[in-house]
């Protein structure tokens, strides 16, 4: 249909009052009447034993909601060509498009009951053209410097009507969600959810409409994770363990279920329901750390010092300690890092759990000079129950990028060795429960005389 109205116009399109400006909103009229022909068709063909027509009626389900996508990233583009985003309810249009969108994307998918997917798809049909009039009116107004408050309430209006929809989505439209879970697949938990809390703050800063559909919860998710990793950065984890389990595989699925909902895998299914169980669950470990918080007495004491056992065959080492306030030794924390003495200087930053040995390692670790003057960074948490091996393993795989297994028979000391030979590195071991650890690992870090850096971060004896 889409291709009669183009030939139709195909003769105006040199003309300087082109039409096929106009063709959004002519095909938009098509799409009712074809969602009315396809309705009388399975209403009174479907139960046609005719194999031909089964094909037919399978045609009719696949085409339509194609017709209608490919027409709203039309709509959007054009959006986009001639309307400023500034423009009052712009945004909010963008918004529904992409809900929409995702709609369209699954609607052929195993998960909407098919005897609901002809009155699912007539009531985006309503939706969209609703959305295009709105389009149409925001243009006119635009274009003639007209207000635009009301077409902007008319948004608010249908808005409501979207979030209706949402629910009918979830009680009528679709099947009840299996289980989803995610399990936490990485080594390293802390260095994740610092990472992640990156990126979910980038997500946000984005104007990207997919993630403005979406960036209430985005936010929600943020703060919660933000608020429950900085209790675990000021305790002793070990001592939470069976908490911090369940944070990173709440804190992996949030990951997920936002990133499939962005790039509109099976979005429509994370949307309605993968996404509010997941906060539910992160709103839910919030509860449970807050409770536990208020219990914990505080305590600011925080010493740096150098390691107070010097590395087994180590002689280089220099030596020197600093105590720490906080604000102000982190510059002298970041100097000693990036300046100084060539030889691999070890710094150990000793406090009982609580005082912010954690917070001030991640502050340097990441600052953005810190971050220039280093060719290799690699941050690493301790188990209480030392495993050497595995430790070694863990850090190889964050300096080189790879998926090594500890299992596997090498020689993961040398390996290491040569990876970090003739780099500048910066190496973080967090959470170190006795130093007999760091003598036992001086063997993969070279002596070469690069400014090299190694951080421990262990509880005040």
């Amino acid at each position: 249909m889409a291709e009669i109205v183009g030939l139709f116009l195909w003769d105006d399109l040199t003309s300087e009052d082109s039409k096929v400006f106009k063709l959004p909103h002519l095909l938009m009229k098509t799409i009712p009447i074809k969602l009315e022909v396809m309705q009388i068709c399975y209403t009174n063909l479907k139960a046609s034993p005719s194999v031909e027509v089964g094909r037919f009626i399978k045609k009719l389900l696949e085409f339509s909601p194609e017709v209608m996508r490919e027409y709203l990233i039309h709509l959007q583009e054009h959006m986009v060509t001639v309307i400023t985003a500034s423009t009052s309810g712009a945004r909010n249009i963008h918004v529904m498009i992409e809900f929409l969108l995702i709609i369209l994307t699954d609607m052929t998918k195993d998960f909407i009951h098919h005897d609901k997917l002809f009155d699912l798809m007539a009531r985006v049909g309503a939706l969209i053209k609703e959305v295009s009039t709105l389009v149409r009116d925001l243009e006119e107004k635009s274009r003639n410097e007209e207000s635009t408050d009301e077409t902007s309430r008319a948004t608010l209006d249908l808005l409501k009507n979207i979030e209706l929809l949402k629910e009918d989505l979830e009680h009528v439209y679709l099947k009840a969600l299996d289980s989803y879970q995610c399990c936490f697949p990485m080594n390293d938990g802390p260095l994740f959810m610092h990472l992640l809390l990156i990126h979910l703050n980038g997500l946000l800063d984005s104007n990207s409409y997919s993630i403005a559909l979406i960036k209430e919860e985005i936010t929600l998710v943020k703060e919660a994770l933000e608020f429950i990793r900085s209790f675990f950065v000021n305790v002793e984890q070990g001592l939470y363990k069976d908490l911090w389990s369940p944070v990173l595989d709440v804190a992996y699925e949030a990951k997920d279920v936002i990133n499939s909902i962005i790039i509109r895998d099976n979005g429509l299914l994370h949307l309605i329901f993968s996404l509010p169980i997941t906060i539910k669950k992160i709103k839910h470990i919030k509860e449970e750390v807050s409770n536990i918080s208020v219990k914990i007495p505080k305590n600011s004491s925080l010493t740096v010092v150098n390691s107070t056992k010097k590395p087994v065959e180590r002689k280089s080492l220099t030596t020197g300690k600093i105590i720490v306030g906080f604000k102000e030794e982190t510059n002298s924390l970041i100097s000693k890092l990036t300046s100084g003495p060539k030889d691999v200087v070890v710094i150990s930053i000793i406090g009982m759990p609580g005082s912010g040995k954690n917070t001030l390692a991640y502050k340097v670790y990441n600052d953005e000079s810190v971050c220039r003057h280093f060719d290799i960074r690699a941050w690493c948490t301790v188990d209480q129950e030392y495993d050497e091996k595995k430790l070694l393993v863990k850090l190889f795989n964050q300096v080189t990028g790879s998926d090594l297994k500890s299992n596997e028979d090498i020689d993961v000391a040398d390996k290491l060795r040569k990876q970090l030979y003739g780099k500048r590195y910066l190496i973080v071991l967090d959470d170190v429960w006795d130093t007999t650890t760091w003598d036992d690992l001086t063997r993969p870090f070279p002596k070469a005389e690069k400014g090299s850096r190694i951080i421990l971060t262990t509880r005040q004896k």
